[in-house]
């Protein structure tokens, strides 16, 4: 049966630190001493002894306690989710970079939205199985990236565009939007961008319709299908409002970023 030592140790370590002369031998000091530790320990065993729990019980319990308010508290930010579309909130993102944080920090906030994590996840993997079965290499997920294909995809929302040139930056290509106004710092880059918007009588729009209209079109087909391409970040806008572009509807915005 496992000794309750560690209650014992803190105790001596403590108690030792007052033990003084006063004119007695210190193997009478230490006899006393250690006739009030085992006092201290007896009590402490019944003490704990009445719980039902031993001090390394009450350490595992309490360890065990913390791990299932975490678990809680994460299964409270998706409760009430469609589970097919979890989304994350605008202002939950911690930015890469100063530039990546003034960047989002300019855009107008004129529609709602959403971040569709759930989306994103599906294109990678779906992107990685289409990759394979063409015998190339899986892309690996990067963070700047991801921010920066968010970034796209909210841009074309709030003002209200659909092109690979930039309305908000004087109409300079994506080149300028990575590079210059994000501060990326690839060699080589590539930009996929595509949308889905009907009107509110239909419920949803899945990210497999974003993912097929690349597959159709022979330039976006081929980034998504380049041996050269290293490293990608999909972002995925979800809002059930827009503007005139496009035509007020629901809209799904997808932007792939690549990177080597």
């Amino acid at each position: 049966m496992k000794k309750r030592k560690t209650l014992s140790i803190f105790l001596l370590i403590l108690l030792g630190l007052s033990v003084s002369g006063c004119g007695r031998s210190i193997e009478d000091e230490m006899n006393t001493f250690e006739d009030f530790i085992n006092r201290i320990e007896e009590r402490s065993n019944d003490f704990f002894d009445r719980l039902g729990d031993s001090v390394d019980d009450v350490i595992d319990r309490f360890t065990d306690y913390i791990n299932d308010f975490n678990d809680d508290q994460e299964d409270d930010q998706i409760e009430g989710e469609n589970p097919e579309t979890i989304t994350q909130s605008p202002g939950s993102m911690t930015y890469v970079s100063r530039k990546m944080d003034e960047a989002f920090s300019d855009l107008p906030q004129y529609h709602d939205y959403e971040f569709d994590v759930e989306a994103e996840n599906y294109i990678l993997e779906r992107l990685n199985t289409y990759r394979a079965e063409n015998n190339l290499h899986p892309l690996e997920r990067r963070e700047d990236l991801s921010q920066s294909a968010r970034y796209k995809s909210l841009a074309m929302l709030q003002h209200d565009y659909f092109s690979h040139d930039n309305p908000n930056l004087e109409g300079r290509p994506f080149d300028y939007l990575m590079w210059d106004k994000l501060g990326l710092k690839y060699v080589g880059i590539g930009e996929n961008l595509a949308f889905v918007s009907n009107s509110g009588f239909v419920n949803n729009i899945e990210a497999e319709e974003l993912f097929v209209g690349w597959q159709n079109s022979d330039g976006h087909n081929r980034q998504m299908l380049s041996p050269t391409h290293r490293f990608i970040g999909v972002g995925v806008v979800r809002s059930n409002e827009s503007g005139k572009y496009f035509k007020g509807y629901k809209v799904l915005l997808g932007t792939q970023h690549f990177g080597n």
